[in-house]
């Protein structure tokens, strides 16, 4: 196991598993929306990950952006458009990841911080966790697509409610909307996420986690008839491997 620092965040990696955690205990504010650069955490994932968990280190997932930064930034705007620029390219890199991603959610996970775990395909949090998107009381709105992101996975109505009202939702409110897809024993959670990965990867050959996750996300970015496409291709290419060294698919 290794582990090193970048900017807002450590990493380490278990097995086949990498661990990106936000780290400025206790609250886990972001200094700067782009926590990690796109380039060290690419360098990060070619040591042969096939799956990525984001967790908060400590108590807290991520308090969200530190507003006294925010406030030094916005007093040049051109500043504060580069490091939302940036921020939402590392966001918007993780969601397009061919590899499973799942954040790991302990204690507060408000604002930016929620939205760095919307960007994960799998959230699972603890019954202690908090979720909230605070941002309208500061008279702002999320900066980070969580806007986007909230709508797709609790839809329009749902995510209004939440963003006008800027309230805080507890672990079993975030399970019934979608946000938390499991619910998690605190104690365990780090090592139930590797282990829930673990379990998706096991036996599966780095080339077919990709393009399954390329067909994800396909789905996900694509027209219908764009993805199909795109999947007749991937089959195609997965076939003629299988093919060259196997008589029969038995399927």
């Amino acid at each position: 196991m290794d582990k090193t620092n970048s900017k807002n965040a450590g990493w380490r990696k278990e097995g086949f598993i990498g661990i990106l955690t936000i780290e400025n205990q206790p609250e886990n504010y972001l200094v700067n929306p782009e926590f990690i650069s796109i380039t060290r955490l690419e360098s990060f994932l070619s040591e042969d990950i096939r799956g990525l968990i984001i967790a908060g280190s400590g108590r807290h997932f991520s308090a969200g952006a530190d507003l006294k930064n925010i406030t030094t930034l916005a007093k040049n705007p051109e500043d504060l458009k580069i490091a939302l620029t940036r921020g939402n390219q590392l966001l918007n890199f993780i969601s397009q990841l061919e590899i499973p991603t799942l954040a790991a959610i302990n204690g507060v996970c408000f604002g930016g911080g929620l939205e760095i775990a919307l960007t994960c395909d799998i959230r699972f949090c603890t019954r202690r966790s908090l979720f909230a998107v605070p941002e309208i009381n500061h008279n702002l709105i999320p900066g980070l697509a969580g806007l986007n992101r909230l709508q797709r996975i609790c839809g329009q109505r749902n995510s209004m409610e939440i963003l006008f009202s800027g309230d805080t939702i507890n672990a079993n409110k975030a399970l019934e909307l979608k946000i938390a897809d499991r619910i998690i024993d605190e104690q365990n959670l780090i090592d139930y996420c590797r282990n829930y990965l673990t379990g998706l990867i096991k036996g599966r050959s780095p080339e077919v986690i990709r393009m399954l996750m390329r067909s994800f996300r396909n789905a996900e970015y694509l027209s219908a008839d764009e993805a199909m496409k795109e999947d007749v291709e991937i089959f195609c290419h997965l076939a003629g491997k299988f093919s060259a060294t196997n008589d029969s698919f038995g399927l």
